[in-house]
């Protein structure tokens, strides 16, 4: 009887205590929250830490003021100490040494977990990428006293003037004051801001392409101007102090100054940048005066053409996907324009009038039939006889004029020019010249058997595919700096029936300047090189590159405090309750006792 009584005795309690004798239980929702013993030490903590560098940090934390800011454990996302104080060990009581030698590297560790969750950024220091005095995520945001975002540039400006000491209040409000954009924009335009709110890795890339930095302010970002004010030139009439906004930075680099009645008006001398010069601004015949009449369309976002608004400088989301207003009201149910269209780049990358009159096509809106917008210019100042662009911003209509590329329907714009990165290569390309053309000409690989007649040119300079099939003859800021897009290897030929180089370019010219090395001389010599070489002059054109949006950036790791995992518990230790222990203290008790009576009853029985 006494035997039996043992056994259910010993089974009652293993079945008691067993949920908690092999496994940790969660957390209960009415239990402490994981950062309870942080606040109870840390809310009233009065003493300092010094760090081997001698400066000192205070180990109390404003509970208060982090309770309302946007890491509140109360938020929606509910934030407590444990997801930045990361590592069990190294924050379990008491706390191994900080590695941080001084406050800096303090800062750096801080803002490292930040990008964790954010993507890292730093607005208006672009260009500075290489200084050692950038602010960290906790210089401008803080480490308890996180701003929620409605709140930032209200209390942003003590955070400028702790580095701009030299500086006012008044001079941060104008520095970081939001400037999508001037006046009233078109209706449905919203600004590329609001896309970063759910597409921050595509927008943050964004931000660094041709397109992102076509205008720029320079009073918030001074890199902005590539000129050189210091130089002595007569062309160069005005100051920098007058320059309002910079259009451009890779061929040339216009310049923008706001009249006394509002007007935008260029300034009457351009920035070559491969020559490093000044030479004087021409207008187009009959171009407003006011720049956003003039050109705005294509290098603003948004432009009201009623009222001369728009949303954002430079060639934003909405310029490819069309006004954003009713996606960010319905993103579930209206989505954006995100087809692989040329005419999207065709509206901007064409010379023209639309039918208002406009030297752009101010209508467009991308899924639209373009030509329905806007009529090609046909005329002689513009395109050469055979159609081709001679001047700028003429690329699609080159396009047009019926290679096999633009036949294909495997090849576009994005093909080649990556759109939401700066790409790998000059002119945002998604690759190095050849490599990108190898891609779908592997067979062209060998030059000296695509191109035999030049076996002795092969061993004495690089050639690139576009010197051939792309040769320079379109003028942005100098004579043929822009890439011939038609693909149609300009003939030597063509400048012999249209009066000489200067009426007509060729592919052969651009290279062969020597006197002696003539149209006429480049034609004798592609005839003899069709007579006595084997050459094949046209192949199939393969599928090109599916292009795709840049990956997520993966954040940098801390240089101080990696983000490491829970190490597993040492010596033995299971990471249970106190109460787990507890319990079976109180099964061993027990069972030492049932176990004593048990041998006590033993005992009398043999009496």
């Amino acid at each position: 009887m006494h035997h039996r009584r043992f056994i259910l005795s010993i089974l009652f309690l293993f079945v008691l205590f067993l949920p908690g004798w092999g496994w940790e239980q969660p957390a209960r929702a009415d239990g402490p929250p994981p950062d309870y013993a942080c606040r109870g030490c840390h809310g009233t903590n009065q003493r300092q830490l010094t760090l081997p560098s001698g400066e000192t940090l205070p180990l109390q934390v404003p509970l208060d003021e982090l309770d309302r800011s946007a890491h509140s454990p109360t938020a929606d996302q509910a934030v407590y100490c444990t997801a930045c104080h990361q590592g069990r060990r190294r924050y379990r009581y008491p706390h191994q040494p900080n590695p941080a030698q001084n406050q800096r590297q303090l800062r750096q560790a801080m803002s490292a977990v930040c990008q964790d969750c954010h993507y890292p950024h730093r607005p208006l220091h672009d260009g500075l990428e290489t200084s050692d005095d950038l602010p960290e995520c906790v210089d401008c945001h803080g480490s308890h006293q996180i701003d929620r975002v409605n709140n930032i540039l209200t209390r942003m400006s003590a955070a400028c003037l702790s580095c701009h000491t030299n500086q006012t209040e008044a001079w941060v409000a104008d520095l970081i004051a939001p400037r999508p954009g001037l006046g009233q924009a078109a209706q449905e335009y919203v600004g590329s801001d609001r896309c970063g709110g759910c597409h921050e890795d595509i927008y943050f890339s964004w931000r660094q392409t041709l397109h992102a930095r076509m205008v720029q302010d320079p009073a918030s970002n001074p890199n902005a101007i590539v000129a050189d004010f210091q130089q002595s030139d007569p062309d160069l009439t005005f100051t920098r102090d007058e320059v309002a906004y910079t259009i451009g930075s890779r061929w040339k680099q216009l310049f923008i100054t706001r009249q006394e009645d509002g007007t935008l008006t260029i300034l009457p001398a351009q920035w070559n940048v491969a020559s490093r010069e000044w030479v004087p601004y021409r207008p187009e015949p009959g171009q407003p005066e006011d720049w956003r009449q003039a050109c705005g369309s294509c290098h603003v976002t948004g432009l009201d053409t009623q009222t001369w608004g728009f949303e954002e400088f430079g060639i934003g989301c909405e310029s490819c996907h069309g006004p954003g207003g009713e996606h960010v009201s319905n993103p579930e149910k209206v989505k954006p324009y995100a087809q692989v269209d040329d005419q999207v780049c065709g509206a901007c990358h064409s010379r023209g009038r639309s039918p208002a009159g406009h030297p752009y096509p101010e209508s467009y809106r991308p899924g639209d039939t373009l030509t329905d917008h806007f009529t090609f210019t046909t005329a002689e100042t513009d395109v050469w006889p055979d159609g081709s662009a001679r001047k700028n911003h003429q690329q699609y209509m080159d396009w047009q004029l019926g290679s096999l590329m633009a036949q294909a329907t495997t090849t576009n714009c994005t093909s080649c020019h990556a759109v939401h990165d700066p790409g790998a290569a000059q002119g945002q390309l998604v690759a190095p010249v050849n490599d990108l053309c190898l891609q779908c000409h592997g067979d062209k690989k060998v030059i000296v058997r695509h191109t035999p007649f030049h076996d002795n040119a092969v061993r004495k300079r690089q050639f690139a595919c576009t010197d051939c099939h792309m040769p320079k003859m379109a003028v942005s800021a100098e004579a043929y700096d822009i890439h011939n897009h038609s693909f149609l290897q300009p003939d030597p030929q063509a400048s012999l029936d249209h009066g000489g180089l200067d009426k007509m370019p060729n592919a052969c010219s651009t290279c062969h300047t020597d006197r002696a090395e003539d149209p006429a001389w480049a034609v004798s010599i592609i005839n003899f090189a069709k007579k006595n070489y084997a050459m094949e002059y046209r192949s199939v054109f393969g599928a090109g590159p599916t292009p795709t949006p840049p990956p997520p950036p993966t954040p940098p790791p801390s240089v101080i405090e990696p983000a490491e995992p829970e190490p597993l518990p040492e010596n033995g230790e299971t990471g249970r309750s106190p109460a787990v222990y507890l319990g079976l203290g109180i099964v061993l008790v027990v069972l030492v006792f049932i176990g004593y009576r048990y041998w006590k009853s033993r005992q009398v029985n043999h009496a």
